[in-house]
């Protein structure tokens, strides 16, 4: 299926290219580090004239009070042709009720005319994680300005841009390398970056497969992973010594119950899916592509009766902890053990269905 190209994100990198800025930009996404980059190429473009206190202005969070944001718009550069305001996660392209009472009525009249006033000494850029789509503010602000989504990479991009980081750092990685890398991190090309940067100190001239394994720190989600392979397999000896090893680092027991519910869960909504795309399970499921297809493979070994169970028991076992009956470790320890109990009995029960039959 073809990889329908972001158009607002060319119609950005255009803009750069020509030096013709706009107006007004909404950043919005969960590809956080790249949103930066482009706030970064922006403000490249928009000089501070040595006054930064002047024509750089900076609010973030979603209480800033509206005589703050009055005073910014209102403002003039300082020895500068234009000025820059930086408004990061204002949440006013929500649909919900602003912080401190204010209605989405009233949100909705100030910003719409701040829109219309925006001068042509200053560029304005809202940096925001989410973004209502549908909401007025939204729609107002893309027909006087530009709107980019910043998603997740798709596997083949990260591997791409890993290379292009070595490269440019001259050294080289494989493409095997690469996605091997990838696969071991966070979300998100910030984390990618930061192991990264690790390689690249460490290494010489050419980044090994066993370079990762010595200097990358596995992502907790990459550890859970290992962790349900172990389940599934019915491995009860390798999964007690990943918990073993996660509670010698006095990692939090709560926790890892609630990373093993989130990823049984996604499992069983990526069984439910079916067939369906690996680019549509990543969206329902808010993740890359490379960790939907993780959960695609890992739904693969379990039946739905073995998925529901593992996410429906959890709630259980939260009420056990919760009113004393049995601390944290030795609750995480019982549920896995009676993970890998219940999905091998059923796989033979399945198996002998299959015989009979």
């Amino acid at each position: 299926m073809a990889v329908k190209k972001n158009d607002d994100l060319l119609k950005l990198k255009k803009q750069l290219k020509d030096g013709a800025l706009s107006p007004l930009y909404v950043f919005y996404g969960e590809e956080e580090f790249l949103r930066g980059v482009y706030v970064k190429r922006v403000g490249d473009l928009v000089p501070d004239g040595g006054f930064p206190e002047f024509n750089r202005i900076v609010l973030n969070g979603a209480d800033i009070p509206f005589s703050d944001y009055d005073d910014a718009w209102e403002g003039f550069p300082m020895m500068a042709e234009k000025r820059l305001i930086h408004i990061k996660d204002s949440g006013i392209f929500s649909s919900k009720r602003a912080v401190g009472g204010v209605g989405t009525e009233e949100k909705k009249e100030f910003w719409s005319e701040k829109f219309k006033r925006i001068s042509d000494d200053t560029v304005v850029i809202f940096d925001e994680s989410s973004v209502d789509k549908r909401s007025a503010l939204y729609k107002a602000a893309a027909k006087v300005g530009t709107v980019v989504e910043f998603k997740y990479l798709s596997d083949a991009d990260l591997v791409t841009w890993v290379i292009k980081q070595c490269l440019d750092a001259k050294k080289r990685i494989s493409k095997e390398n690469a996605y091997y890398l990838v696969t071991l991190c966070d979300p998100g090309l910030g984390n990618i970056n930061n192991e990264l940067n690790k390689l690249l100190d460490f290494c010489d001239k050419e980044i090994y497969r066993s370079d990762i394994d010595r200097v990358v720190s596995k992502s907790m989600q990459v550890i859970v992973f290992e962790l349900t392979d172990a389940i599934m397999a019915g491995n009860a000896q390798k999964a007690m010594r990943v918990l073993e090893d996660l509670k010698t680092v006095k990692e939090n027991a709560f926790t890892l119950l609630y990373l093993l519910f989130s990823s049984f869960e996604k499992m069983l909504r990526a069984k439910l899916m079916n067939s369906a795309p690996i680019g549509e399970v990543a969206a329902k499921l808010g993740v890359p592509p490379f960790i939907a297809r993780k959960y695609i493979d890992g739904a693969a070994g379990f039946d739905t009766d073995a998925l529901v169970y593992m996410t429906r028991r959890v709630a259980e076992i939260d009420l056990e902890i919760k009113e004393g009956r049995i601390d944290d470790w030795s609750a995480l320890e019982q549920y896995v053990t009676e993970c890998i109990h219940y999905g091998q009995v059923k796989k033979i029960n399945s198996n002998k269905r299959r015989e009979v039959l």
